[in-house]
């Protein structure tokens, strides 16, 4: 099946090696506007599969996305892995390919349709199905019903609000994150309203066998903008139900509500973000109390080349006292991981300082660097993956170490867009293993070297 799906991508890029640049192409494809199309009399190369007549005031389109990306790893997760591992230093490549279909019948009514494809090559340890391969699956279909300023969404479909610290759409990972439910969006005048019910969908290893239906979502998401946009306020209300996760290796139901507010700006020179998100609720006999604050400044120092030097903080809650009767782990529910691909640290029990650069040397070169100061929140409490899973320390060792320094993180990612369809980039990171690592296993360095190129049409 592999040998397949690869034979099928590499004739896929032959074809569009040579596709001309076109309309604005979206981070979620149901969101890319090819209005410009419908205009053209004369439409070439895959600008052609852009708007499609099926009689009067209806349509079809079709597009697509080919990612390939090579990865180096030395001493993943510090060194520390499963006794299923056959290496800790790795090299692997990432193949992903999604194609997809948006069907317009008259001006209220469309259904849009993607596949899926992601392996995982050269790497010989266990796969991880959630991140790394999903041979083929239905990723989005689903329905939408535009009525004046409302659209009703209902079936598998991508979320992301925010700046992606609540729910993401997963996209560094080489699998992309989906939901199955009802979404019904609100515009008015300065602003939007959404409103939810959703469970992730499940993503397995082989052809059309992902799940959904385990766990519930369900809230509202709000974005108010003021001073003519330059200022944005976001507020949210989510409930998440679920069996799924644990904390300090205890499983149980998870009834967990998240009040959250977001202030961010959008100004010539000075800019900021400050978050703050609240969690209470129920886990088993547990009552929940857990925190997230986020703050971010920045300032424009070469207009120009668009260069930006910041800074920013983020603390979330770990376990204060296992012997009580309350649980502060702070449930990152769907977020986008706070520290890459590198090292598997979600931002749960963590406090981080982190001063980053970010510059447009030229035009089409988008460079940024950062490094991370990081320490666990609460010696009482794990660290998690970003997926809420707990990797230090083993369920045999909980609370036999008191050290809380991670270590420093240094972070430099790199893109390059030739055009609107094709874009090259190179990341590297390092991270020098603090007093944590090393006192709940063996702590060593890790390096991280990845290139991505990724063609979308």
């Amino acid at each position: 099946m592999k040998n397949l799906i690869y034979t099928i991508t590499l004739l896929v890029t032959m074809m569009v090696s040579s596709t001309q640049a076109q309309n604005k192409i979206s981070l979620m494809r149901y969101d890319d506007d090819f209005s410009m199309v419908k205009k053209d009399s004369i439409k070439k190369g895959f600008n052609q599969l852009k708007y499609i007549p099926l009689g009067k005031n209806n349509s079809i389109s079709f597009g697509g996305e080919l990612r390939e990306q090579f990865q180096v790893y030395n001493n993943i997760n510090f060194g520390d892995v499963p006794p299923t591992f056959q290496d800790v230093s790795v090299n692997q490549l990432w193949h992903r390919l999604m194609v997809h279909s948006n069907i317009e019948l008259g001006n209220h009514f469309r259904f849009f349709i993607q596949l899926n494809s992601t392996l995982r090559f050269l790497n010989d340890n266990p796969i991880i199905p959630e991140i790394d391969e999903n041979q083929l699956s239905l990723h989005l279909a689903f329905a939408e019903l535009k009525v004046t300023n409302w659209n009703f969404r209902l079936g598998h479909q991508e979320m992301y609000y925010g700046n992606h610290r609540l729910i993401t759409v997963r996209e560094g990972p080489n699998t992309r994150q989906a939901f199955d439910g009802l979404v019904v969006k609100h515009k008015f005048k300065n602003g939007t309203m959404d409103f939810f019910a959703v469970s992730k969908v499940i993503s397995k290893q082989y052809v059309f066998d992902d799940e959904s239906m385990h766990d519930g979502l369900y809230g509202i998401y709000g974005t108010h903008y003021f001073s003519n946009r330059k200022l944005g306020l976001d507020y949210y209300l989510v409930d998440f139900q679920s069996k799924a996760r644990m904390y300090n290796y205890l499983s149980g139901f998870e009834d967990r509500q998240t009040f959250g507010i977001r202030l961010f700006s959008n100004m010539k020179t000075i800019n900021f973000e400050f978050e703050g998100g609240y969690q209470t609720g129920k886990f088993n006999d547990l009552t929940i109390e857990a925190y997230n604050f986020l703050a971010d400044v920045n300032l424009t120092v070469l207009p120009a080349k668009k260069g930006i030097i910041g800074f920013a903080a983020n603390v979330a809650s770990g376990d204060k006292d296992n012997s009580d009767n309350k649980l502060n782990t702070y449930n990152l529910l769907y977020a986008k991981p706070a520290y890459g691909l590198a090292v598997p640290i979600g931002a749960t029990n963590i406090i981080s300082f982190y001063p980053y650069l970010k510059i447009n040397p030229i035009q089409k070169l988008n460079i940024l660097a950062q490094v991370f100061f990081m320490a666990r929140n609460s010696n009482q409490d794990g660290t998690y993956s970003p997926g809420m899973i707990e990797n230090r320390p083993r369920p045999n060792a909980l609370f036999v170490s008191d050290k809380k320094t991670l270590g420093q993180f240094y972070v430099l990612e790199t893109n390059y867009q030739q055009n609107k369809n094709l874009s090259f980039s190179l990341d590297a990171s390092y991270f020098e293993a603090g007093s944590y690592p090393k006192a709940t296993g063996n702590g060593k360095d890790v390096s991280y070297l990845s290139f991505k190129t990724t063609f979308k049409f």
